[in-house]
């Protein structure tokens, strides 16, 4: 399949003012070294005059069929990730988001900056990986490394191409400089088995987590909690019939993002390593949420080390993001930023005695490209940092691009934050790729199956199953913790377990009852419905359901 590729490098030469392209191994600018294996080829530029403004294609003629599907692996965590058909559109940014996006910044979640969004039938794209899915068989197609930059797989299926960019925004290479453009992996094979050799490829090491299971305070209360609701919500946890593994402290906790150390007085009067080691008396593992490269616009650290922030080409702060009344980036490679970071990371794993920690919106660290650094080098960087600063603790990623975190992460967030609605009933639900959405989050946890116990161990977000504070009826409950069961292995609640009826406990603990499972397939039967086949202790079931609706329109999990 890799064979019949062409390639083409584009470049910027400033000292002639021109741009170049060129589709020749070896010229007077540069020498491509081009290293064919029977499963990859990978590109390596030598360039002997200083370049700017660089980009790498490979294109090749793919024959796709009418039941041909592409699978397009989304940005980050949140966004949307399934197989599209050949009539199916894979659509930017909605009329809305564009139109107020000077208020919400609602592009700087995703790749809407960067990647091609036509908005055409047939045209889809895919981050770091993706496969045409013909009948059981995959052509999977995958980056053997992002440290360069991301790679982008774009299947247009009308006029059956497939060109793989690289993303080198924001590189410039000096003359005499060697640097790998591209490194691609090519497998046919059905489903699982094309999935084991690409990670053995990667030489990605066995995820240490197999399953857990938990609490979190984030889906019931949000910002809004406080030190009686977390020990209300523990001591229902140590009495219920289910032992857990995890208590997770979300956001709220501390006086603004960004500020970890300054903990709210009047929520959590007696300080967070209180709250871990009543944690640690119910024999739980503790666990706390941090967004580590962020700072609120109204923090101290953004008010008081303006130097820490990254900027833009004009010189201003770069606003990623409107959350908490809009927030700021940290540059990691500031070594005052690095040392800050890692003082947080101390104290909360060693003095407060933290056993994980849940790490958000990790995808504006690389949200625009600085330093002469692409967006996957900067994340790729930032990942490992994460890592350094946890050394053995547990670290659950979210909001992050999915590649750089492979190996790296023991838990990752695959999909959209869970709603407390099913429907999509207004337009905030289509604003944009990366929206709270109970229908994106599970088509993620359907579509992105294979990196559970290949990459980390796949966390699916929460399963609810109260009467209060949810708007989505008792058999949509059901159903989302069934999937969440098959397709997850990270399988956390927002609850007051104390509050359970003998309908709810059941559900629950047949969805953290620790049966062997295994899923046979997924797939679209219609625009709406997708069937799933899967085998739990031994024995076979199918059941389809309508994705936007969350009615099961055949099957049973009862």
């Amino acid at each position: 399949m890799l064979n019949g590729y062409k390639f083409k490098i584009s470049y910027y030469v400033n000292e002639d003012g021109k741009l170049y392209a060129s589709s020749n191994p070896k010229t007077g600018h540069y020498v491509i070294d081009i290293t064919n294996k029977d499963d990859s080829v990978s590109f390596t530029l030598h360039n002997t005059i200083k370049m700017e403004n660089i980009k790498f294609t490979l294109e090749f003629d793919y024959n796709f069929n009418e039941d041909s599907w592409f699978f397009a692996n989304g940005y980050q965590s949140w966004t949307l990730s399934r197989e599209y058909g050949k009539n199916d559109i894979q659509k930017g940014l909605n009329y809305f988001a564009k139109n107020v996006e000077y208020f919400t910044k609602g592009s700087r979640s995703g790749d809407y900056n960067f990647a091609l969004y036509n908005n055409k039938v047939g045209f889809f794209h895919s981050f770091s990986y993706g496969y045409v899915r013909n009948g059981n068989t995959l052509d999977l197609f995958g980056s053997l490394c992002e440290r360069t930059g991301y790679t982008i797989i774009y299947a247009d299926m009308v006029n059956n191409k497939i060109i793989i960019e690289k993303d080198l925004e924001g590189l410039t290479l000096k003359a005499g400089k060697t640097y790998e453009v591209m490194n691609i992996f090519y497998c046919k094979d059905e489903y699982n088995a094309a999935f084991d050799k690409y990670f053995k490829a990667l030489e990605m090491p066995t995820p240490r987590i197999k399953q857990k299971i938990g609490y979190t305070s984030w889906y019931n209360y949000y910002n809004k909690i406080n030190e009686n609701i977390i020990d209300r919500d523990l001591e229902s946890l140590a009495k219920s019939p289910v032992k857990m593994d995890i208590f997770q402290v979300d956001d709220g906790y501390q006086t603004a993002v960004g500020d970890w150390l300054s903990i709210d007085p009047v929520k959590f009067p007696q300080g967070m390593a209180k709250v871990a080691e009543a944690i640690h008396n119910k024999d739980i593992l503790a666990g706390i949420w941090l967004a580590p490269f962020n700072a609120q616009r109204s923090s101290k650290i953004a008010h008081e080390h303006k130097d820490w922030l990254i900027n833009d080409d004009k010189g201003y702060h770069f606003m990623a993001g409107m959350n908490w009344g809009g927030y700021y980036t940290l540059d990691f490679y500031n070594p005052e930023v690095r040392e800050y970071i890692k003082k947080v990371f101390n104290i909360v794993l060693n003095d407060w005695k933290y056993d994980m920690v849940k790490l958000d919106f990790l995808f504006s660290v690389a949200i625009i490209p600085y330093g002469n650094r692409t967006r996957g080098q900067i994340m790729c960087d930032a990942v490992d940092f994460l890592r350094e600063c946890c050394g053995l603790k547990l670290m659950l990623g979210c909001g992050v691009p999915l590649f750089p975190a492979f190996g790296k992460f023991d838990f990752c967030r695959i999909g959209a934050d869970q709603a407390l609605t099913w429907e999509k009933n207004n337009y905030f639900t289509t604003y944009n790729n990366e929206i709270v959405s109970t229908p994106n989050a599970i088509t993620n946890t359907i579509f992105r199956r294979h990196l559970d116990g290949r990459a980390f161990c796949n966390d699916p977000d929460v399963f609810l199953l109260r009467d209060t504070n949810i708007k989505t009826s008792f058999a949509q409950r059901k159903l989302l913790a069934k999937l969440n069961k098959v397709f997850g292995n990270l399988l956390f609640m927002s609850d007051n377990i104390g509050d359970y009826n003998e309908d709810q406990m059941n559900v629950f603990k047949d969805t953290v009852d620790g049966a062997k499972k295994q899923v046979i397939s997924s797939e679209y039967k219609t625009a709406e419905l997708i069937e799933i086949k899967y085998i739990e202790n031994e024995k076979e079931y199918s059941l389809t359901f309508n994705i936007n609706t969350g009615e099961i329109v055949d099957g049973s999990i009862d």
